[in-house]
């Protein structure tokens, strides 16, 4: 009963900091404000979470995800096929960055806006770019690399092309269809990473 109280705090806080962020920008929000649309005391907030830099990481942290992608987490780590591997890693970046666009831009513009959070923007490139070494590692143990690319450049080449940059470029920016960004990046993926298929 407590446990299932505390993680209904826990909640109640980050939806209404996500909904403080967007209607009144970073600056706004502050521990009393989301103490109030909660229905917390402030205390409870530095208890429970900690400070703002904290609950912009809780908003952006892989578990925090949405049931549709924990699903295709789930599949990423099942599969052992290649080509479906890098089509999950793309729709995965692709629904991440269409669900959490505010928090992105925010870490984006981060030394402007919050020097604090300048260190988090990093932390969570360097966890992102972690994380696509494991699958990099295991598509040169399986020796399907191109011939002459390194798994230090594949990781590079993974990394820069599926980072908020070129999703903002492409979709926020440039308007691309969500289908077109995931198509073009996944074929692009295969391309640069993959040896080409036996004819």
């Amino acid at each position: 009963m407590r446990q299932r109280q505390a993680e209904e705090t826990h909640k109640r806080i980050l939806v209404a900091a996500r909904q403080l962020l967007a209607s009144h920008g970073y600056a706004k929000m502050t521990i009393e404000a989301i103490a109030e649309a909660a229905a917390v005391s402030p205390k409870t907030i530095s208890a429970v979470i900690g400070s703002k830099r904290e609950i912009i990481a809780e908003l952006i942290h892989p578990d925090a995800f949405d049931a549709p992608v924990q699903q295709l987490l789930s599949q990423l780590r099942a599969s052992e096929e290649p080509v479906q591997r890098i089509e999950l890693v793309v729709q995965i970046s692709s629904q991440v960055y269409e669900s959490l666009t505010m928090e992105f831009e925010l870490l984006r513009t981060a030394g402007v806006v919050a020097t604090e959070l300048a260190e988090l923007a990093r932390q969570i490139e360097i966890r992102r770019r972690g994380r696509q070494t494991y699958l990099i590692m295991d598509l040169h143990k399986l020796s399907v690399l191109r011939e002459n690319l390194t798994p230090e450049e594949a990781i590079d080449i993974l990394w820069s092309l599926t980072s908020y940059d070129m999703y903002r470029m492409l979709v926020v920016e440039q308007r691309w269809p969500t289908t077109r960004y995931q198509t073009w990046l996944t074929t692009l993926l295969i391309d640069q990473l993959l040896q080409p298929l036996a004819l």
